[in-house]
């Protein structure tokens, strides 16, 4: 079965990105492999980033367990970032149920310092 690798990921200010994927979702940082910055998702996928202003925003979806998710939101909510339980509302509230790849699960949404839409989310109850 095919399992996603990594990921390039544009960003405008690559320590910035880094600083809110390590603060926010817990991401390993690497080190540079020119161009890129990595940042170890998991044992199997790395999320590269490229200095290049993005094209245009993507949505990543990321699944993580309860006590991670829980988390997160502590995270977002002390860092003052705003977040929401659709892809388009940021005004907290309680997680909400969304259908992902293994169905319906709890999620936030919120922006990275580039406007990409992040989503966690838990299929644990």
């Amino acid at each position: 079965m095919p399992v996603l690798d990594h990921m390039i990921l544009r960003v405008s200010d690559p320590a910035a990105s880094v600083r809110f994927y390590q603060n926010v979702l817990g991401f390993a940082y690497e080190g540079k492999l020119m161009p890129f910055d990595v940042l170890r998702v998991n044992e199997d996928f790395t999320l590269d980033l490229l200095a290049e202003a993005p094209r245009d925003p993507v949505h990543l979806a990321f699944s993580i367990d309860r006590a991670s998710f829980d988390a997160v939101q502590r995270r977002l909510s002390e860092q003052g970032i705003a977040y929401g339980s659709d892809p388009f509302d940021r005004s907290g509230g309680p997680a909400r149920q969304s259908h992902g790849a293994r169905g319906l699960a709890d999620a936030w949404y919120f922006y990275d310092p580039d406007g990409h839409n992040i989503e966690v989310r838990t299929y644990e109850n």
